[in-house]
């Protein structure tokens, strides 16, 4: 168009390259701005398990209640979050891009504190099982830091519909869904800090103090959006993930390539009606991690549910 500028020209062409979409199926939002109040739930687990000996530890954090208040400009949203209850060591930071064919997940996780101990399994003490529930642990901190890069295959089918609203889907559609993945995860773990009779009896490969690695993985999945009715969206999304984990020099004594292959699962989920200016809906986002070693096994992972409702404007030209 005449008389635009070089960066307004490079700006429009990168909005269609990552915006294109089949109108017939997918309606493009009137308005750049949108502003929506938010509650989210997250809650966490893990499991430390000793394959061999069959020993194992289930621990849960306490679950996080938070409001916030979101503005979105097209498909980048940005906002402030409150939390419900009283605080403890935690840092909690996620940001998400949803454009009609690249979406992108960057996150940051540190939790110090707060732990329980919910279940275990595999102690025995003279033959009689010993069982413990809701004990507090203060022997775990956990890092966790990377992004999820993926591309959509199918232009009538509108991720943005489901979780940033900068789109609605008109009729139903589904999508391959191709992703890349980069996950550092660290724990520190202090074993005296359990129960005496438990460390008395823990293996050696649940003993660790401290342990990091690194995942590369890459997801390929399927996402659906099922329009059930005007103006109701309901959508499902799984991605399994296969990734090659490495541990840094001095965390891990494997040299067996298969032993660093695991696996993993990313799961979405929404519910969302919405009209022209109008929408409201709840959404569910899924992580789960696997880490596999002759002696120790991790799998842990979170779930964040999210309930929001709110108003689109300054309408486009």
């Amino acid at each position: 168009v005449k008389g635009k500028s070089f960066i307004r020209k490079s700006v429009d062409f990168i909005e269609y390259v990552l915006n294109d979409m089949d109108s017939t199926y997918i309606v493009p939002s009137r308005f750049n701005l949108t502003l929506f109040p938010m509650y989210s739930y997250r809650y966490e687990h893990y499991r430390f398990s000793s394959p061999e000996e069959q020993q194992s530890i289930y621990v849960t954090p306490q679950s996080i209640n938070k409001i916030g208040l979101y503005i979105g400009w097209r498909w980048l949203a940005i906002g402030y979050n409150f939390d419900l209850q009283d605080s403890r060591p935690q840092t909690d930071f996620n940001l998400s891009l949803y454009s009609q064919r690249i979406g992108l997940d960057l996150f940051y996780r540190k939790n110090s504190g707060g732990y329980r101990i919910r279940h275990i399994s595999g102690f025995n003490e003279n033959g009689n099982p010993l069982q413990e529930y809701n004990s507090y642990f203060d022997g775990l901190a956990v890092r966790q830091l990377g992004f999820n890069l993926y591309y959509i295959f199918n232009k009538r089918f509108a991720y943005p519909a489901a979780y940033s609203h900068t789109t609605r889907q008109r009729f139903s559609a589904g999508s391959f869904i191709l992703g890349a993945n980069y996950n550092n995860q660290k724990f520190i773990f202090d074993h005296n800090g359990l129960d005496p009779k438990i460390v008395a009896l823990l293996q050696p490969g649940l003993k660790f103090n401290e342990l990091e690695y690194n995942d590369f993985s890459i997801n390929f999945g399927y996402s659906y959006n099922w329009v059930f009715t005007k103006n109701c969206l309901a959508s499902i999304s799984i991605t399994p993930a296969v990734g090659y984990k490495h541990t840094p020099s001095g965390n891990d004594d494997s040299k067996k390539f298969w032993s660093h292959i695991n696996y993993d699962l990313i799961t979405r989920a929404a519910l969302v009606y919405s009209k022209d200016r109008f929408y409201t809906g709840a959404s569910l986002v899924s992580h789960s991690y696997y880490y596999n070693k002759d002696q120790l096994s991790i799998i842990n992972g979170f779930s964040i549910i999210r309930v929001y409702a709110g108003i689109n404007f300054w309408r486009r030209k």
